[in-house]
C-alpha cells in the first residue's frame, strides 16, 4: 500500500483514537465572508454616491440626479476605483491644487481596489449589469435609454426618490470619496458627453481601451 494513504488512515485513526473534534460554530450562526469587490451592496453604495455627487438634474428629461452615458459612467467609477488614475487626471490637467483634496493613501498609489476589463471605448466591469439589475430591484435607481436632451439618447442612470434619499446618508459618511467625485466635477463638467470621455480616454489612457497597446 502507498505510504501516503497508510500516513493519512494513521493519521485520521490517531484523531479518532483520541477524540478530537473541530470546532466550528452552529450552522446559524457561521457567517460567511465575501470579499468587498463581490457584495453587491458595496457596489451599490458607491454607485449611489457617485450617481448623486457627479450626476446632472436636467428637466424635462429628469428630475433627479442622472448620470447619462455607459462609457461616462464606467470611466467616472473607474476613477473612484482605481484613485491613481484620478491623480493621473489632475496632473494631465495641470490642477495641482485638487491634489490637497485628493487625499490619496500610499496603498491606493501601489494596486488597483479591484479589477476591471478593458472595453471597446474604455474600462468596464463586466458585473455591472448584474450589480445594475440589483439596484433597480431595490428601487434605489433607473436605467433607461432615453433622451438626455432633444435630439440624443444615451443609457441613464437616475436615483429613485429612495436612492436619493439614501444618498444623502452616505454624504455624511465619505467625505473623502465626495471629495475625489467633486474633483471630476472640477474637471469633467456634469453635461460632459459619452463622445468626449471616449476621446478622452483614447487621447490620455488608450492602454485602457481593448485592442489598444501603450500610453
Amino acid at each position: 500500500m502507498d505510504k501516503k494513504v497508510n500516513f493519512t488512515e494513521d493519521f485520521f485513526d490517531i484523531l479518532i483514537k483520541n477524540e478530537v473534534v473541530m470546532e466550528a460554530a452552529p450552522l446559524d450562526e457561521q457567517q460567511e465572508y465575501i470579499q468587498p469587490d463581490d457584495d453587491f451592496d458595496f457596489h451599490a453604495y458607491r454607485i449611489l454616491l457617485l450617481i448623486r455627487i457627479c450626476g446632472i438634474i436636467n428637466e424635462p428629461f429628469f428630475s433627479k440626479s442622472t448620470i447619462y452615458g455607459r462609457g461616462k459612467f464606467s470611466f467616472f467609477d473607474f476613477l473612484i476605483r482605481y484613485p491613481f488614475y484620478l491623480k493621473r487626471v489632475i496632473d494631465i490637467e495641470k490642477k495641482t491644487k485638487l491634489l490637497d483634496d485628493l487625499k490619496l493613501k500610499s496603498f491606493e498609489s501601489e494596486r488597483a481596489l479591484s479589477p476591471m476589463i478593458k472595453y471597446i471605448r474604455g474600462p468596464w466591469d463586466h458585473r455591472y449589469d448584474a450589480i445594475l439589475n440589483y439596484m433597480v430591484s431595490k428601487g434605489l435607481i433607473r436605467v433607461e435609454f432615453n433622451n438626455f436632451n432633444k435630439n440624443k439618447k444615451a443609457m441613464c442612470l437616475t436615483l429613485t426618490k429612495l436612492g436619493s434619499k439614501i444618498s444623502e446618508q452616505i454624504i455624511e459618511e465619505e467625505p473623502v470619496w465626495v471629495d475625489r467625485m467633486e474633483i471630476i466635477n472640477a474637471i469633467f463638467p456634469k453635461n460632459s458627453t459619452n463622445e468626449r470621455i471616449n476621446d478622452y480616454i483614447r487621447k490620455h489612457f488608450p492602454s485602457l481601451m481593448l485592442g489598444i497597446e501603450g500610453e
